[in-house]
């Protein structure tokens, strides 16, 4: 946020860099609401997750984003820009703790995916194995004709129905891009993983940050701490001063 200093940001890039990407997002979110507790941070759905980290994104870059994509039908490498508006649409979902969906003759209850969820299934590798453990932390109970049915029982059409009213219901949770190809003209739909997309931004941030502070202590001797504390339009004279 803007009221970050730049060493405060380098700490958490620093903390960051050797976490999985969930892990990531969480440390940003508790640098940004120091008032919430981790687990709560943890704990609250994906779409919430999303719409904090937007918020984040626009304090700290601002509100415009690029990057690119490649066409899966003629490989023309596209570049994008966007607004942080443009895929803001929906909002996030209200916390909800349990929601209920009747389905092929099942009367299901399940919560909204959250950060703990997608932590709990790093390093599975066999993504059926993945899905069935995402299945059995979402789901609160499942019941037909009267009778309690496990997740591991529920029909294929049961458990897409779920994942949709997921999807209708945190709207946030899954960014989907509508990129049309000049080249060829296919369309398709592009996920955005947004807390990957913000960290690789403070990742290039960071790095060019400490390679001005290289820069200068190079070539003054001063410290790192002095180089951060000085306001970034005198850095920048210093920087132009030393030359490529």
């Amino acid at each position: 946020m803007s009221e970050w200093s730049l060493a405060a940001l380098l700490d958490v890039w620093e903390k960051g860099l050797p976490r999985p990407v969930p892990e990531k997002a969480l440390l940003l979110l508790s640098t940004a609401f120091p008032q919430q507790s981790p687990d709560g941070l943890a704990h609250w759905s994906i779409g919430q997750r999303n719409a904090q980290l937007l918020t984040l994104r626009e304090k700290l870059f601002g509100t415009r984003l690029v990057g690119v994509a490649t066409c899966p039908a003629c490989g023309e490498r596209l570049e994008m820009q966007f607004e942080t508006s443009d895929i803001r649409t929906g909002g996030a979902a209200e916390p909800v703790a349990s929601r209920r969906l009747e389905v092929g003759g099942y009367a299901v209850q399940y919560r909204l995916p959250t950060s703990a969820d997608l932590l709990a299934i790093q390093g599975h590798e066999d993504p059926a194995l993945a899905r069935q453990v995402l299945l059995e932390r979402y789901l609160l109970s499942a019941q037909y004709d009267g009778e309690e049915a496990p997740a591991a029982a529920l029909p294929e059409a049961v458990v897409t129905a779920i994942a949709e009213a997921m999807e209708r219901g945190d709207p946030l949770a899954n960014i989907e891009l509508a990129l049309s190809c000049p080249a060829c003209g296919h369309r398709w739909q592009a996920l955005l993983d947004l807390p990957a997309y913000v960290w690789s931004e403070l990742d290039a941030w960071a790095r060019r940050i400490l390679r001005e502070v290289h820069h200068l202590a190079s070539a003054y001797g001063w410290s790192e701490r002095d180089i951060l504390n000085m306001r970034p339009w005198r850095r920048q004279v210093y920087l132009e001063m030393i030359g490529p």
